[in-house]
């Protein structure tokens, strides 16, 4: 598996990151703990604002994720990724500085 930053806008100061793990690692709380240390650096260390996360609609176990690290659902772009041959739809997550500040003892 991995977590990622796939991309990022200095200018304002955003991140977009990504996971996948193969199913037989899943539920073990991996990514989670992962993505706290890369949101934590993207935050602390880079400086940066807005940490967004896109995850396919049907993908409930990528979506619990977002959920759990305290990520907040402001859209879903309809049919907007073509994977096997189908379009799906992405939702996408957002999570400012001051929020995981404010949340992170949660996780």
């Amino acid at each position: 598996g991995e977590v990622s930053v796939d991309r990022i806008e200095w200018q304002n100061k955003l991140a977009e990151m990504g996971y996948s793990l193969g199913a037989e690692y899943q539920g073990r709380g991996i990514v989670t703990a992962c993505m706290c240390v890369l949101i934590d650096y993207a935050f602390d260390e880079l400086k940066l604002n807005r940490v967004e996360l896109r995850c396919a609609a049907e993908n409930l176990k990528s979506r619990a994720v977002a959920e759990r690290l305290g990520f907040t659902q402001e859209g879903e772009l309809r049919e907007s990724w073509l994977i096997h041959g189908r379009f799906v739809g992405q939702v996408v997550y957002g999570m400012l500085a001051s929020e995981w500040s404010a949340g992170k003892s949660r996780v």
